[in-house]
Formats: C-alpha cells, sequence, structure tokens
C-alpha cells in the first residue's frame, strides 16, 4: 500500500513597496501526521480558519481572541508544536518582487508579475523537498494549493514540470487547490509562508534591523525547515541564463490572453 505525503502551500507578500518581497511557503507530512495536527488545531481553534496576518494583526476573528498576550503566546506556541511534533518539513521561497518584474517580465502587468513569481517559487519550494526532506521510497507526493484567482493554470504548469523532471525516481501525484478553510495543512501554509516572508523582510530588505521572530525559531525547532531568497543579482544571472538557452524571456501567464 503506497503512503501518501501531502504538501500544502500558500503565498504572502508582494504588496508594492520598495522593499516587497514575495513568498510561496508550506510544509509536507504524511498524511498520518496531518489527521494529527488537524486535531490539535481543531482543539485550539474551533471552526476558526487561521490566517497568520489576521492573527498578527488583530483581525477578523482574532480581533478580540484570545484576549490576553500570555493566551496568544500559548495559542501560537500550541500550533507550531503540533507540526514540530508531527514531522512535518517546511519551506519558504522568496523573491524580491520589484526586481522579478522589471528583470523577467517588464511588459507584464505586477499582478501577471506575482502569478509567474508563484510558479517559480513553488517550483523551488518542490526542490527543496527532493534535496532537503528527501521522499521516501515508496511514498506519493501530492500538493494543495489555496485556490487563488489566476494561479490554477500557471501553477499547475509549473507543478508538471516539476513531475516530469522527478516522476523517474519519485513517485509524484496531482496538484488541486482549495479554499484555505478546508484544510487545516492550508492554513499552517499560511502561517510558515507570512514567516518566511517576515524573515526576508527584517533580515535581509531592512538589514537585520529586526530580530529574528520567535514564532519562526518555534517552527525551526528540530531543524527541519529551508528557508531562500532570491535577490537582484541572482535574477539577473537567472535572466541571463534563460534567455541563452531559450532566446527569450519566460512566458508570463496571461501574455496570450
Amino acid at each position: 500500500m503506497i503512503k501518501e505525503l501531502t504538501a500544502f502551500f500558500d503565498e504572502s507578500g508582494a504588496h508594492g513597496g520598495p522593499d516587497d518581497v514575495f513568498t510561496v511557503g508550506g510544509f509536507v507530512a504524511r498524511e498520518s501526521r496531518w489527521k494529527r495536527i488537524e486535531v490539535a488545531w481543531n482543539m485550539r481553534l474551533g471552526r476558526r480558519v487561521f490566517h497568520m496576518n489576521e492573527f498578527e494583526n488583530r483581525k477578523g476573528k482574532f480581533k478580540d481572541w484570545p484576549k490576553t498576550h500570555a493566551k496568544r503566546n500559548e495559542l501560537i506556541s500550541a500550533l507550531a508544536d503540533s507540526i514540530q511534533d508531527n514531522e512535518a518539513f517546511g519551506t519558504a521561497h522568496s523573491v524580491d518582487i520589484r526586481a522579478f518584474h522589471e528583470l523577467m517580465c517588464p511588459a507584464a502587468s505586477f499582478h501577471q508579475a506575482k502569478r509567474l513569481a508563484y510558479g517559480f517559487m513553488l517550483q523551488s519550494c518542490l526542490n527543496d523537498l527532493i534535496e532537503h526532506f528527501h521522499i521516501p521510497r515508496g511514498e506519493r507526493l501530492s500538493v494543495v494549493g489555496e485556490e487563488i484567482g489566476g494561479i490554477k493554470g500557471w501553477a499547475t504548469d509549473c507543478f508538471s514540470e516539476f513531475k516530469r523532471a522527478h516522476e523517474s525516481e519519485y513517485k509524484i501525484g496531482q496538484i488541486t487547490f482549495a479554499e484555505k478553510g478546508d484544510f487545516r495543512g492550508l492554513q499552517a501554509a499560511d502561517m510558515m509562508a507570512y514567516e518566511g516572508f517576515k524573515h526576508i523582510t527584517n533580515q535581509v530588505m531592512r538589514d537585520g534591523s529586526v530580530p529574528k521572530r520567535k514564532l519562526l525559531t518555534a517552527l525551526d525547532r528540530r531543524k527541519r525547515l529551508a528557508v531562500a531568497y532570491i535577490d537582484r543579482p541572482r535574477l539577473e544571472q537567472l535572466r541571463e541564463r534563460w534567455i541563452a538557452r531559450l532566446g527569450h524571456l519566460p512566458p508570463w501567464p496571461g501574455r496570450n490572453a
């Protein structure tokens, strides 16, 4: 019987400032472990759908809950511990979205540039699962992304390219998309993407002016995270290689629409 691994991914950032970062991140774990994580999150959250931005900024259902700072710390620590204790591996890849837009798809709209970057960052995260998580032989990897307007077709293409490159060595299933409220795994991915975004913003774009976030440290307690960043010089190298190989910049989503 094939054991199932599921990776959940979400995005964060790309709000439009001069030091703006766009991040795709998430976690992979065995299905049996995701069920345990779901139980733990249900116990803590009830029917609430967890959004890291809402929790961080006291918005929506988290505006007045939990009420005290101590309870908030207790909640977020319990959610992070459930991920760590269930052998989930986390990854988050970020890019300087302004540089990406200028170098990789200057004729695209900002929204289209984000969609293109999403596919590239998704592939980078998936490659982490090959390089660092080491997908066990005989276990099948499937992916779930959040249902976001305009992303499904391009993300599926990028996943299919990844699958073609690795399916001779690994069992790889399909990519599907769902609402965040459908899976606690997508809510965990929301947490990982947000923390990856904040980490690169604070430590790279703002030169470490803000201490490393406690939540990211907690999520890396068992050293099962891979957090990476592509800056402008690296993008310039990638652009040159792309043009040298294909003779043109990458086609961006919606270009022929």
